[in-house]
C-alpha cells in the first residue's frame, strides 16, 4: 500500500496551534484557517494595497503530511508549478526547519524571504521526520503598484520519493 498525502496548515498561538489537513491556502489580513471557501475567507480577511511601502499577510505555515502504509519517506521538495502573482504581489517563502512551529507574524517574514523556485530541481529541499516534513512559511508581499482584487491561482507542488 502506498502513503497518502495532504498539504497541512497550523495556525493561531504556538502555545496551542491549531493543525489541518487542507485543499487550498488562502493568504489572509488574519491569523485564522485558510478553509476551503476561497471568496468568504479573503472577503472577510483582504490585505489592502498600501499607499506607500508594503502590506503583508500573515505568514502561513504549511507542511505536507503522510499516512498510510510505508516504509520510509525522503527528499522531500516544494515548488510552483504554475503560475505567477500579479503586478506588484510577491509570495516568499522558506524553509521553516526543524518542524518547530511558532505564531505567525504580520510583518516582514524573516523566515519567508525570497520567491518560491519555480522548478522541482531548484526547490525547497525539506526534512521528514513522523508523518510530516519542515513547514514551509509562505508570505504575500503587496506593493503600491498593485489593483484591487484576487490574486489569480497559483498551484504549488510536493515531491517526494517512497519506499
Amino acid at each position: 500500500m502506498a502513503a497518502s498525502f495532504t498539504p497541512s496548515e497550523t495556525y493561531g498561538a504556538s502555545g496551542a496551534p491549531t493543525t489541518a489537513d487542507i485543499t487550498k491556502l488562502n493568504l489572509l489580513s488574519t491569523d485564522t484557517a485558510s478553509g476551503a471557501d476561497t471568496t468568504t475567507n479573503t472577503l472577510a480577511a483582504p490585505i489592502t494595497v498600501p499607499g506607500a511601502g508594503s502590506a503583508y499577510s500573515y505568514e502561513r505555515w504549511t507542511r505536507g503530511h503522510w499516512t498510510g502504509t510505508f516504509t520510509q519517506i525522503s527528499a522531500v521538495t516544494f515548488w510552483k508549478s504554475n503560475g505567477t502573482p500579479g503586478t506588484g504581489l510577491t509570495l516568499n517563502a522558506g524553509d521553516k526547519g526543524n518542524q518547530t512551529y511558532v505564531t505567525p507574524v504580520v510583518t516582514a517574514s524573516s523566515v519567508a524571504t525570497a520567491e518560491i523556485p519555480a522548478t522541482q530541481g531548484a526547490g525547497l529541499s525539506l526534512a521528514y521526520a513522523t508523518n510530516y516534513c519542515d513547514y514551509i512559511v509562505l508570505q504575500l508581499v503587496v506593493g503600491t503598484t498593485e489593483t484591487q482584487g484576487y490574486m489569480p491561482t497559483i498551484t504549488y507542488s510536493f515531491g517526494w520519493n517512497e519506499i
